[in-house]
């Protein structure tokens, strides 16, 4: 299977790359070089980071999503080890990430509005009166 080439700029310079191309990669600057490793190290930890919270909802809609029966007693904790995990589709991770978006949405702090900002405004023509009264 052929490897993609890869283009990317660093400070500047533009970098076409294959994964096969052991060549090009070595003519890459010791400075970008170490800025491209840096960067894919940290895309690596996202990647994993992603990987452990969807295997986490995963768990915990396995867990919520077993029989009633199947509930251990007060007090014991389930082993999460005893659920049988499967692979996620391309679709189930999309669903997944498209409803942690929407809790993220819901749970922020909405928008100033209209209203909001008249209010803003009196209270701040009020202050400059009493200011103005005041000295």
């Amino acid at each position: 299977m052929k490897q993609p080439t890869i283009t990317f700029i660093i400070s500047g310079t533009t970098y076409s790359l294959c994964a096969s191309d052991t060549e090009a990669i070595r003519k890459i600057a010791t400075v970008d070089r170490q800025h491209l490793v840096t960067l894919l190290e940290q895309v690596k930890n996202q990647e994993r980071l992603s990987a452990a919270v969807v295997q986490q909802e995963m768990d915990k809609a396995k867990f919520y999503s077993r029989d009633v029966t199947s509930v251990p007693a007060a007090g014991i904790q389930p082993d999460h080890k005893a659920i049988k995990s499967e692979r996620l589709g391309s679709g189930d991770i999309d669903a997944l990430m498209a409803r942690l978006v929407l809790e993220e949405k819901r749970s922020r702090k909405p928008a100033l509005t209209k209203r909001g900002m008249y209010k803003v405004i009196g209270l701040f023509a009020v202050f400059v009166v009493l200011l103005v009264l005041i000295l």
